[in-house]
């Protein structure tokens, strides 16, 4: 029995495996995995709540007054869930981002421009990021929103403090991919 989420949404040139609770395309492995069989309720997806956060993405749609089930905070979670979670090669930025993210957030919202700079960060980053996902080109997609990051650290002045969570592995003992980036906030100081 597949999972009650799961349709599949042909094209002309195919189709695209779908889940409905999180109104995105997810890919052949979690489709695989667990949509079409009764693994479904092991899916993060499956299980998970709704309004999970994405930190810097969050906060500023929230300064902009943008929804939070807007289209372009779908598709970034949805890649968030459907290809960072589920390729290695991407795990120290979900460790980083899960560590640094909620800083940053909270740095945005706290600043005396936060509608110029959420301003920005949307129509800068936030908007190309989700363009580059839809054409999938992930690498891409992945190295924008990294510089982002990257320049929020050093222009919020949080770049020792960030160089100390990289060295000591983010502050993780154990890292489950399947929860990662989605708005929770490890226990760790910077």
């Amino acid at each position: 029995m597949a999972c009650t989420y799961y349709t599949f949404k042909s094209s002309l040139f195919g189709g695209d495996y779908w889940c409905d609770k999180k109104k995105c395309a997810v890919n052949e492995d979690i489709y695989y995995k667990y949509c079409r069989d009764y693994n479904y309720d092991e899916c993060s997806i499956y299980k998970q709540g709704s309004g999970s956060g994405c930190f810097i993405t969050t906060v500023t749609c929230e300064i902009l007054g943008n929804q939070d089930n807007a289209p372009i905070m779908n598709n970034l979670r949805c890649f968030r869930d459907n290809v960072l979670q589920n390729d290695s090669k991407y795990y120290d930025i979900l460790k980083e981002y899960d560590v640094i993210g909620p800083k940053l957030a909270d740095c945005i919202r706290n600043d005396k421009d936060k509608e110029k700079m959420a301003l920005g960060l949307y129509q800068n980053v936030l908007v190309p990021v989700a363009n580059l996902i839809s054409e999938k080109e992930y690498d891409k997609a992945v190295e924008k929103y990294y510089v982002m990051t990257l320049m929020l650290v050093n222009y919020y002045g949080l770049k020792h403090d960030y160089n100390d969570i990289k060295d000591d592995d983010y502050g993780y003992q154990s890292f489950d991919p399947s929860v990662s980036g989605h708005g929770r906030k490890l226990e760790r100081k910077i």
